[in-house]
């Protein structure tokens, strides 16, 4: 599950797309009860922040739904059933009824750990018009019914390097080639909900990273709807502290190459700032360690 970007792409603006095997779209594993508690709960207090949809998403939605409850018991038949009701997840317990939802996308996102975006056409743009997610270090609010560009303001150098890429990218997206991608983070909490990034705290000693600091992973993917041609975008997030590669050199020197290239606006848009120096300074030492055992 845990794909690390930067092992692969040290530059921050690289697309890194790989062809999807639909088998592999969705994946659920162990923590399935866990999450969508998790995310019933986030619904019930923040409403908003985590799920959002205009009304001219209605028909991209449905066949979301539509697409999902389709996909799902097929592929995992032990896991998910259909019923006259709904949706039937055994790891759950839960039916969730989305014929008659109001916004399907909704109960559909409580079957499943990824969040869900959909992003549909408009005059030439792609604009963000329904989500159901727990967001990392941005507001779903500021984001939902604006374009691909005015989502990604934020990123250092996008306007300049990516815009005309990804939006070039999704005008090309066909229904039969599905695609995913990877992105990270580090952080300094495990909770999956982190909006603006207000769970992270400042370090400023290195024998306090390896149990404060977590890498945050995403395993995301696009692929187009057929009857709507909107872009489904889903986001599978893992969260793991960073004590767990004390073991693996390569995936922390991977990492000490990748914030040694960053600007500094690319440090603060992933909030490492908070962490520097003392991040880099941590895993100069590893490295050092690990150059001294050969």
């Amino acid at each position: 599950m845990d794909y690390l970007a930067f092992q692969e792409h040290k530059n921050l603006l690289s697309m890194g797309l790989h062809r999807l095997d639909l088998a592999d779209w969705l994946i659920p594993d162990e923590r399935l009860a866990d999450q969508v508690r998790l995310k019933q709960a986030l619904w019930r207090d923040k409403g908003e922040r985590v799920f959002s949809a205009l009304p001219s998403s209605d028909a991209a939605q449905r066949e979301v739904a539509r697409l999902m409850a389709d996909h799902l018991p097929r592929r995992f038949p032990t896991l998910y059933q259909t019923t006259a009701d709904g949706l039937y997840c055994t790891a759950t317990g839960q039916t969730q009824s989305w014929h008659a939802a109001r916004h399907p996308l909704l109960p559909l996102s409580w079957c499943v750990q990824e969040d869900l975006c959909i992003l549909e056409p408009d005059d030439g743009d792609y604009r963000l018009t329904a989500a159901s997610l727990a967001p990392s270090y941005w507001n779903l609010l500021e984001k939902v019914g604006h374009t691909l560009d005015a989502v990604h303001g934020p990123v250092p150098g996008y306007e300049e390097q990516l815009s005309h890429k990804v939006n070039r990218f999704f005008e090309r997206i066909k229904v039969d080639r599905p695609v995913w991608r990877g992105n990270w983070s580090v952080v300094t909490s495990d909770r999956l909900y982190q909006p603006g990034g207000e769970e992270s705290e400042p370090i400023a000693d290195p024998d306090a990273i390896p149990e404060r600091c977590h890498i945050r992973t995403e395993r995301q993917t696009l692929r187009r709807l057929p009857e709507t041609s909107a872009v489904l975008f889903t986001i599978r997030v893992a969260i793991r502290p960073l004590s767990d590669y004390l073991e693996q050199p390569q995936v922390l020197n991977d990492l000490l190459d990748t914030l040694s290239g960053m600007s500094e606006a690319e440090r603060s848009y992933k909030s490492l700032h908070l962490l520097e120096p003392a991040l880099s300074d941590w895993l100069s030492g590893q490295s050092r360690s690990f150059a001294s055992r050969d």
